[in-house]
This record gives C-alpha cells, structure tokens and sequence, in this order.
C-alpha cells in the first residue's frame, strides 16, 4: 500500500493466490469488490472542498500571527484594526476549520452513493520525507507560507491605516455620508479621525458600535437607510469619555471674544458688526468660578433633562442637582415639578446637548452668504447680491446638478434683465459670485438624501433653531413658579459702537442692538421665529404677518371666492393704528382705539364681532369635512376679526359651498 492510500477502507488487500504462480488462469476482477486505483481510491481529505477549507485555516493563522506581532509594536490599540484582528481574522480561521470536515463528510457522501456497502474510515497518512511527492508537497507549503507571510503583513499594515482612514468612514458608503463627510472636511475637528469621536477607546464602546455597524452596512447593500440619516448624538458615548479628552473642562474659564459681519438685503446690501463678550465660563471650581454657559456640565452637579422628540428639540422637564446635592425640578407642561417625569428621551447633560453638531454643520445660506461677503469671495457692491444669491439658494431643486444650472441662470439673469450696465463691465465679478454660490449650494444641500440647514437643528445659539431656548424661554417653572433664566446677558455682553465726543468710535458694553427697534411681544419672540435661514422678512407688519395682510385685502389661502371683500379701512388704516405694538395685545384695547377715531354714534363693538365670529366658527366646525377644515384653520390662523364681512361670508357659506386649494 502507498501512502496515497493512506486513507482508504478497512477492508484489508486481499494476499496473492498462491495458484496464481502456477500458470492457472486468473479471473476476471470484481468491480464490485476489488477498488479501482484513480479517484475513488484517493484520501478522503483530498477533495475541493476541504482544500479550499485547509487554505483558510492557514491564511487566518498567518493572519493571527501577524496581527499579534503588529499588536506588539503599535503605539496604540485602534477600534477598527480590532475588527481585522478579533473578529475578521478568526472567523476565517474558524470557518476554514468547519469547511475541512465538511469535505470529508461530502466526500464520504458521494462515495456511498457509488458503493452503499463500502465502509471508510479515516486514518492520518504516515509524512515520509523519503517519498519524493511528500518531500515536494513539503516544499510548496513551506515555501508558500513564507510568501504569504510578509503578503499579509504588508496587507495588514496598510489595511491597518486604511481603516484608521476618515476615507474608511466617509467614502464606503459614499453616497449616504457624503453630507456628513463634506461638512467635517470643513469643520474646525477636520484633523480629528471619525472614530475618536463616534468610538473612543475601550471594548464595551467597541462592540456596541461594531454591532451597530454591520446593521448600517445591511441597510446600505438593501438600500434600506433612512434619508436623511437620522442624528448620530443617541450613539455616542458620554462626552466626557470623547470629547473631554482634548478639551479640559476644568481649565474653562473666563469670556471669549465673537465678532459677526451680517449683510442686509437691501441695494448695497449693507455690512453691520456684530461683536460679544460670549460668557462661557468654567465647569469646575479647580480652574475658577463655576459660572457662565459651561455651567451645565459641572463637574460637581449635573443637569438632567427628557425630551420628547428624536431631535431634543422639545424639552418639557429639566432637573439641576448642584454642588451640595439639592436637587430643583423645572416644567414646561404644566405639572407640579414633584409629579412623576414624563415618558420621553432622559438624557443627562454634556458637552454634546449644545454642541449637536461640532463637525457637520450645514450653515444657512444667509449665514453661508454673510461669510462669503466677509471674506471678499463675493463683492458686497455688486446691486442686491446677499438677496439674489440667497434666494437662489433656497430654491428647491431635484438634484444638484439642476441647483448647478438653476443658480447661474437666476444670478446672471437677473443683472442681465435689471441692471444690464452692470451685467456689461462687471461679468467676471458676477460670474465669480456665481461660482461661490453654488459651491456653497454643493457642500451645504444634497438632495438625495434629503439634507439642507433644516435637517439637523443647531444647539449653539439660537438663530435658525430654538437652540437655548428649548429651556431658557422663560416657560419652565419650578415648584415655587421661579423659572429658568432667559435673560440675554446671562450669557453673552454685546460690544455696541459709540460715536465718541472727538468723533472717534469706541465700543461699549450694552444690551443687543436688532437692525430696527422690536418693542412689546416682539422683543420677546425667539430668533428662529423669524430668521429662517432665507432673506429676512420686510420689516413691516406684512412682512411677517403675510396672512393677516391678505385677509384684509380679501385674500385667503386655500378659498377661491373671487367676490370675497376687502375689509373698508384695509388701504386707508395701517395696522399701527389699531394695535400698539408696545403693548399686550386684547380685544379691549383695540376696541378702545376704534372708539378714539370713531364718534360715539358708531360705537363699534369687537367684542359682539367675535361673539358672532366664535358661534359661527362653532357650527361650521361641528360638519365641516376636511376640506372646510382646511379652511376653518386659514381662517383661524388669518385672524377673522381682520376682515369680519368676509368671515361672516365665509362661514355662512360652508354649509352649501366647498372651498378647494
């Protein structure tokens, strides 16, 4: 027997006839008995299957070997090297192994069903050197391991750094990050890999986010992501295990120096400064004072907080525990502050509630436009430009290619059409704000996955999202009705120009100075209800209250009744006239205000208007389908005080009429 038939069945060769010698006739063999020599009679470990599993065991046992001794003289373990080396690499090496003994089994399979009655056992082959094809069989494996194994060391290491790579996160899911990976390339932390962030150091992190992972790369190959991708803050590990590493709360103190260039809307789309002292202050009473906006992640208390949506916008319970262990509960909702918290999100405090977005922010375009203006890269004397540049930027567009074409088609069409000297001798400047803006239009919007600047609101300051004032609105109230502070310079001193009496300009300390006064109720609304990230509103009554003014001219949106009236006074009688904005507005005071112009015959009684108003809106409501609905709620929103005839024709018309968009 040679030692090709090593493995082989138990049934011994059969020794030589004796008679076979003495010249008798020899019979013909037995197919059925005596196996033949080729495959059937080869080892049973000598098949495809089992090969191919003997090829991975060794290339994950190289594999192992390789990524021990790269372990060795790493300067650093890596969350993404750990994959290659505790989960990749061992499961080729496992798997390898089950793959051996499945051949064999489907080998012996394949032989039984040729011969049901052969028996086969396995039996290992007996390694002489002496044999030549041994000796050769020796040499290739010898010779293959040792090319093989600085192959995959020099895979391993690039592999290494290629997992370590901001590419390795950002482009290999390309289309889905792309919004993310653009924004952090022009983000402040562009220097800081992804995983120092998103992973951190530590196993339990590791796998947590390796688990959640392979989850993103199923969806990714089913195309079954969510557009846009929903904010990563419920992922992330504490800031204090990320984000605290670098920057050392107890060395905050102090105030730092913010400077703004805001551009108007009008002509010469003016330039206006903006500069604060921006109260960040300390976390810890080893570096100073424990005061100003790093307050709320002392070290020594905690802030606690549950929010009801995915985004943390809407916050109706904050719970402050200070240095000394007393705990205060504020509430937005109404509820005693001892009632059981709300079902929602509980998050305790950090660097990350404020700072939601510190490597991907999608600026606004009027923000994106200002900056561009700052910096030169559009002429702030070209006629119009912030408001032309930012209203082609908040167009919609289906994709960027058309916002490409859409936004050199509006920008060059409107100086060629209003000012076509302009258009002449100043092309090139014209044609350089074109290509600025759709730089910014490319980085900023991507509307396959459904993201702009209103995808993921901002927790740093309050301008195009509540930011702040999710809690400091003056609403959360503790158990002795004392609420949150919102006062402006809790946090931040404006730096306002003065004229000096030698006609110098010095700055002085003071409160915010707005573009035009704001008095009353508007002094008190937030930033975002009106700067929406587009060209502001016209700073008149219409500008903001577009509703109101139409309803007055005889207007409403989603009612087409062309003989609906205008209300008398709506050309002859401003809106100041009636409301004094410096005041809380009631109906009594209006209805005062109409007496003072009217004489006493007239009398006008707004409060019988709104009675009849309320009974009306009360019966159409009771049988009003969707689309009156509709209607009652323009109605409502527009106010129907502003044109009573026409309300009264409105209403008294629902029950036989339909209105339709």
């Amino acid at each position: 027997m040679t030692q090709q038939d090593a493995l082989n069945s138990d049934h011994p060769a059969e020794p030589p006839d004796s008679d076979h010698h003495q010249g008798e006739s020899t019979p013909p063999p037995d197919n059925n008995s005596t196996p033949k020599r080729g495959r059937g009679s080869e080892p049973l470990w000598n098949n495809p299957i089992t090969m191919a599993g003997a090829f991975l065991a060794i290339i994950g046992l190289l594999g192992l070997v390789t990524f021990g001794l790269f372990s060795l003289v790493a300067p650093s373990s890596n969350p993404y090297v750990d994959i290659v080396g505790f989960m990749i690499i061992p499961g080729i090496l496992v798997l390898g192994l089950i793959v051996m003994p499945l051949g064999i089994v489907l080998r012996v399979r394949k032989l039984r069903r040729r011969d049901p009655a052969h028996q086969y056992t396995l039996r290992l082959s007996r390694i002489d050197l002496r044999d030549a094809a041994q000796l050769r069989a020796v040499k290739v494996v010898v010779g293959g391991t040792f090319i093989l194994l600085p192959v995959v060391g020099v895979t391993s290491y690039h592999g290494y750094h290629f997992t370590d790579s901001v590419d390795f996160c950002s482009k290999a899911c390309h289309t889905v990050m792309e919004p993310e990976a653009t924004a952090y390339a022009r983000s402040d932390h562009a220097r800081v890999t992804c995983a120092e962030c998103h992973i951190g150091t530590g196993a339990s992190w590791f796998v947590k986010s390796k688990l959640s992972g392979t989850r993103q790369v199923l969806a990714m190959m089913r195309e079954s992501y969510s557009r846009p991708i929903p904010p990563a803050i419920h992922e992330l590990r504490p800031a204090r295990e990320t984000c605290e590493t670098c920057h050392w709360p107890e060395k905050f103190f102090g105030a730092q120096l913010v400077e703004r260039a805001r551009f108007a809307s009008d002509e010469s789309s003016t330039r206006r400064d903006v500069a604060m002292l921006l109260k960040t202050g300390g976390g810890s009473r080893t570096g100073g004072n424990v005061e100003g906006i790093h307050m709320h992640i002392a070290l020594e208390g905690r802030i606690e907080y549950v929010a009801l949506d995915n985004e943390l916008q809407e916050i109706p319970w904050v719970k402050m525990t200070d240095f000394d262990g007393n705990v205060t509960v504020y509430r937005s909702d109404g509820r005693p502050s001892t009632a059981p918290k709300p079902e929602g999100r509980a998050r305790r405090m950090d660097c990350m509630d404020c700072h939601n977005r510190p490597s991907h922010r999608f600026p606004a375009p009027s923000e994106a436009v200002d900056s561009a203006l700052a910096d030169g890269e559009i002429e702030a004397s070209l006629p119009f430009i912030k408001r032309e540049a930012v209203a082609a930027l908040v167009r919609s567009y289906p994709d960027t290619e058309s916002a490409t074409s859409g936004i050199e088609t509006a920008l060059r069409g409107f100086y060629k059409a209003g000012y076509p000297g302009v258009f002449e001798t100043r092309l090139a400047s014209i044609d350089r704000a074109v290509e600025v803006v759709q730089e910014i239009h490319r980085t900023t919007v991507f509307p396959y996955m459904k993201v702009d600047w209103r995808t993921y609101p901002d927790n740093i300051g309050h301008m195009y999202s509540p930011g702040c004032f999710r809690c400091h609105e003056g609403r959360h109230v503790d158990g002795q009705g004392r609420a949150i502070s919102h006062a402006c310079d809790g946090c931040h001193t404006f730096l306002n120009t003065v004229e000096g009496e030698s006609g110098t300009s010095m700055l002085q300390e003071g409160a915010f100075i707005h573009s035009f006064a704001l008095e009353g109720r508007h002094a008190a609304l937030r930033c975002d209800r009106c700067h929406s990230g587009g060209n502001a509103p016209p700073t008149t009554c219409a500008g903001c209250h577009t509703k109101q003014a139409d309803f007055r001219l005889g207007k409403l949106a989603g009612v087409d009744t062309p003989d609906l009236p205008a209300e008398p006074m709506a050309e002859s009688v401003d809106c100041t006239d009636c409301h004094d904005v410096s005041q809380p507005v009631s109906l009594e005071a209006v209805n005062e205000t109409c007496v003072d112009c009217h004489d006493e015959e007239y009398e006008p009684t707004l409060p019988g208007w709104r009675e009849e108003i309320d009974r009306l809106l009360q019966e159409a409501g009771s049988t009003a389908d969707a689309g009156d609905k509709r209607v009652l709620s323009e109605l409502r929103q527009a106010g129907p005080l502003h044109n009573f005839e026409a309300s009264r024709m409105i209403l008294q018309r629902m029950a036989g009429s339909r209105y339709t968009d």
